[in-house]
């Protein structure tokens, strides 16, 4: 199969359990985004094995590999609002910094988690 093909495909099925996930979160009335409730559907994919991780191994990388683009317009956004980034741009950049490291920690941690439980280790 052509690669841009089966990165489309690939792409298609991560968009439908981002679909498939707003869908029950708004039947279920949680409150749970729906692109959460979708990843949470893809991982009990592949722990059922329903999914298998390289299916969707092409359409993830190329999804990281342009991940920055994603970020473009909220860049562009604050970037229209000077007045914002001159008075509270220490707070911003502050807030923006905490938080980036926090995920990387917590991130971090679930992996060494996960890993360690597939193991069989006692985290």
């Amino acid at each position: 199969m052509p690669s841009a093909l089966r990165i489309a495909l690939e792409v298609s099925a991560l968009a439908a359990f981002w679909g498939a996930g707003t869908v029950l979160s708004a039947l279920l009335h949680v409150p749970i985004p729906g692109p959460v409730s979708g990843m949470a559907l893809l991982l009990l994919a592949l722990e059922l094995r329903v999914v298998r991780a390289e299916w969707l191994e092409a359409g993830t990388d190329w999804l990281l590999r342009h991940m920055l683009l994603f970020f473009v317009p909220a860049a562009v956004g604050a970037v229209q609002y000077p007045e914002l980034l001159g008075a509270e741009g220490l707070r911003v950049l502050a807030v923006v910094t905490a938080s980036t490291v926090a995920v990387m920690v917590a991130t971090g941690y679930a992996v060494e988690c996960a890993v360690s439980c597939r193991r069989g280790g006692d985290r």
